[in-house]
C-alpha cells in the first residue's frame, strides 16, 4: 500500500502516512481500517495488556479541542458531545481524579475501544452494500460527523427507519397492485354474459400491456401524475386510441349535434359527472356532434373541476381538448339540427356497445379529464376563484408527504334511506353482493378488506354524504379503524377534493349503487388503479370475498343505466 514517511509513536501530533492512488474509495477505506485494525492487536501482543502501555506525554493534549487556547487543559464543558469528552465527565462524576494515572488510564482504554468500534463499523458499513444502514452510515460519514458522537447516532436512526418505512411502502405498493384483481367474477352473479366479459377482459389486457410497454416511442414520458401521485397510465395517450376516440372534425351545421343547456341535469355532483359521460357516448354511438350552452349545467361542472378559465382562448382549449361545441347564445344555434340533451334521459341512456368497447370509450374520456384538472388557478364561469381538485390531499398529508402517503378512502353513501335500501337490493341479485353491507359499512366489513392487504397500519380516510352518523361512530369505535379514522376538515372539505381522494388512494370502498362511488371506481380503473371494492358478499365459510370486479361498474347488464 505504500511506504510510510514516519515511524512514529501513535497519538503525535501531524502523524502522516503516504497511501497508493486507488481508483476505489471505498477498497481504500476498507484497507486502511484493516491495516489500523491489525496494527492495534499487533502492538498488544507485543507489549501485553493496555495497562502496561507506555502513555506519551502528550496523549491528553491530542484528543483535547483543537481551538482550546490552552493545550494542557481540556475543554470538557457540557455542550460538546464529542467520545472523548462525555467520558472525561463521566469518569469525573464517579469521583475519579483527573490527574490521576487511573482516570487516564482508564480514559485512554475507553478512547481506544471507541476507535476499534468505529474501525470494525467502517469495515462493515464499506462494503459497498446498498442497504440503508450502511448506505446512510457511509452518507453521515462523508459530511464528517463523528460516529461516536449523539448527533452522528440520532440522525443515523432517524434516517434508517424512514428509509425502512419506505422500503415497506414500496413492497406494500407491488404487493397491492400483484393482489389486484379486475375481472373477478363470482359464482352468485346472476347475469353470467361469459363471452362478452371475456372479450372485454382479453381488450383490456392487451392495451394495458401495450401502454406500459417501455419499447415503443409514445411510452417514454413517464407515468401520468395526478397531485403528484403516479397513476397506472402514461402521461401520453396510446396513439391507436387516439385516432379512434381523439379525432375532432371541424364542428358543421350539416350533422345533428346533441345539445346540452340550462339546468336539466338530474341528481347530484354523481349523476352529472354519469350523464355528461353519457352524452358523449350518445354522440359516438350515433354518430352525432355534441354541445353545449355556455350557461349550461355541463359547462359549469366542467369548468369547477377540470377546465378552469385561465386566458382569453379558453373556449377554443375546452372545444379541441373534449371535441364540444360551446355556444355562447341563443343566436348561434340558428340553423343547427339541435337534439336535446336532456338530464335525466342521458342519465339512464343504455349504450349498445359491447362490454369492452364501451369500456375503453368511456375510460378514454376518464383520462381525457383527468390528464388536467384544476389545482386552484384560474376563475369560473362566473369569475369567482377556482377550487383545488388536490385540495383533499394537501390538507389531510401536506404538500411534500401526499406523493408516497399510503392509505384508504371508505365512502358512505345512504342514498335518502328507503330507496337506496330497495337500489342495493335490486344490484345484489344482478351481481351477487351483500344487500346491505356497502351501505351499513360495519368494521367487520372493513377489515376484511384492509387486513390481509396490510393497510390497517395506514390512514383511512371517510368521506360521506352526512345521513347517518351511525357508520361514521361505528368505525370511530372500532380499536382497529378508530385510531387510523380521517376525515377532511369542513372548510376544506368539497365534492372536488373529496372526488380526487378516493381516485388517487391505494384502496377504495365504496357503495355500488353510489354514482358518486361508480365515478371513483371507473376512474381509477381507467387509471390503471386497482383495489375498488364495491361489490363484496359472504362466501359459505362466512368469509368476505369480492363476487364482481372492478369492471362491473361499466357493465350493464348489473348497473344497468348507472353503468
Amino acid at each position: 500500500l505504500g511506504t510510510p514517511t514516519t515511524t512514529k509513536e501513535p497519538y503525535y501530533e501531524n502523524e502522516t502516512m503516504m497511501m497508493p492512488k486507488l481508483k476505489n474509495p471505498v477498497a481504500a477505506i476498507v484497507l486502511l481500517a484493516l491495516a489500523a485494525s491489525t496494527a492495534l492487536r499487533c502492538r498488544s501482543w507485543l507489549f501485553g495488556p493496555t495497562e502496561e502501555y507506555n502513555i506519551p506525554s502528550e496523549f491528553r493534549r491530542t484528543l483535547t479541542n483543537k481551538n482550546n487556547k490552552d493545550p494542557t487543559r481540556p475543554p470538557h464543558n457540557h455542550d460538546t458531545d464529542t467520545f472523548y469528552d462525555q467520558m472525561w465527565w463521566k469518569l469525573k462524576k464517579r469521583g475519579i481524579d483527573p490527574n490521576s494515572d487511573q482516570f487516564e488510564r482508564i480514559l485512554r482504554d475507553r478512547v481506544l475501544a471507541n476507535e476499534q468500534q468505529m474501525m470494525n463499523a467502517m469495515i462493515t458499513h464499506s462494503s459497498g452494500s446498498d442497504s440503508p444502514r450502511d448506505k446512510w452510515w457511509r452518507a453521515l460519514l462523508s459530511k464528517g460527523i463523528e460516529p461516536s458522537r449523539p448527533k452522528f447516532r440520532n440522525m443515523y436512526e432517524r434516517k434508517v427507519a424512514q428509509e425502512e418505512e419506505k422500503e415497506r411502502r414500496e413492497w406494500l405498493r407491488r404487493d397491492l397492485h400483484e393482489k389486484a384483481d379486475v375481472w373477478a367474477r363470482g359464482k352468485q352473479n346472476r347475469m353470467h354474459r361469459v363471452e362478452e366479459v371475456f372479450a372485454a377482459s382479453d381488450k383490456f389486457t392487451k392495451h394495458r400491456s401495450l401502454v406500459r410497454d417501455p419499447s415503443i416511442p409514445f411510452a417514454r414520458p413517464g407515468a401520468l401524475m395526478i397531485c403528484e401521485r403516479k397513476t397506472g397510465v402514461l402521461s401520453v395517450e396510446d396513439p391507436s386510441l387516439v385516432e379512434v376516440y381523439g379525432q375532432c372534425p371541424e364542428f358543421t351545421k350539416d350533422k345533428p349535434i346533441i345539445l346540452l343547456e340550462g339546468s336539466w341535469s338530474h341528481g347530484q355532483t354523481g349523476n352529472n359527472l354519469v350523464e355528461f359521460l353519457h352524452a358523449i357516448q350518445k354522440a359516438r354511438d350515433e354518430g352525432v356532434q355534441l354541445g353545449m350552452h355556455v350557461n349550461s349545467w355541463a359547462l359549469e361542472l366542467l369548468v369547477s373541476m377540470f377546465t378552469a378559465i385561465e386566458s382569453d382562448d379558453w373556449q377554443e382549449q375546452i372545444e379541441q381538448r373534449l371535441c364540444v361545441k360551446i355556444f355562447q347564445n341563443n343566436n348561434e344555434l340558428e340553423g343547427w339540427d339541435v337534439i336535446e340533451g336532456n338530464g335525466k334521459d342521458l342519465l339512464h341512456y343504455r349504450s349498445e356497445a359491447p362490454l369492452g368497447d364501451y369500456m375503453e370509450s368511456q375510460m378514454y374520456s376518464l383520462r381525457t379529464l383527468f390528464r388536467d384538472i384544476n389545482t386552484g388557478e384560474g376563475r369560473t364561469l362566473n369569475g369567482g376563484q377556482i377550487l383545488d381538485m388536490c385540495s383533499g390531499m394537501k390538507t389531510l398529508f401536506g404538500k411534500t408527504t401526499r406523493k408516497y402517503s399510503l392509505y384508504s378512502v371508505i365512502h358512505s353513501r345512504i342514498l335518502e334511506g328507503e330507496p337506496g335500501t330497495r337500489l342495493l337490493e335490486t344490484t345484489s341479485e344482478r351481481s351477487g353482493c351483500d344487500p346491505v353491507a356497502a351501505l351499513e359499512m360495519r368494521p367487520d366489513y372493513v377489515k376484511s378488506i384492509l387486513e390481509p392487504l396490510g393497510m390497517l397500519d395506514y390512514p383511512i380516510v371517510f368521506i360521506s354524504d352526512g345521513q347517518d352518523p351511525a357508520v361514521l361512530e361505528r368505525l370511530k369505535a372500532d380499536p382497529d379503524i378508530g385510531p387510523k379514522l380521517r376525515t377532511v376538515p369542513e372548510e376544506a372539505s368539497w365534492v372536488g377534493g373529496d372526488l380526487t381522494l378516493g381516485i388517487m388512494s391505494n384502496v377504495f370502498i365504496g357503495n355500488p349503487v353510489s354514482t358518486f362511488s361508480g365515478f371513483i371506481a371507473k376512474t381509477r380503473l381507467a387509471l390503471g388503479i386497482g383495489h375498488s371494492y364495491l361489490f363484496r358478499a359472504k362466501d359459505e365459510d362466512g368469509e368476505w370475498e369480492t363476487v364482481c370486479g372492478d369492471h362491473c361498474v361499466f357493465d350493464k347488464s348489473i348497473l344497468e343505466s348507472m353503468s
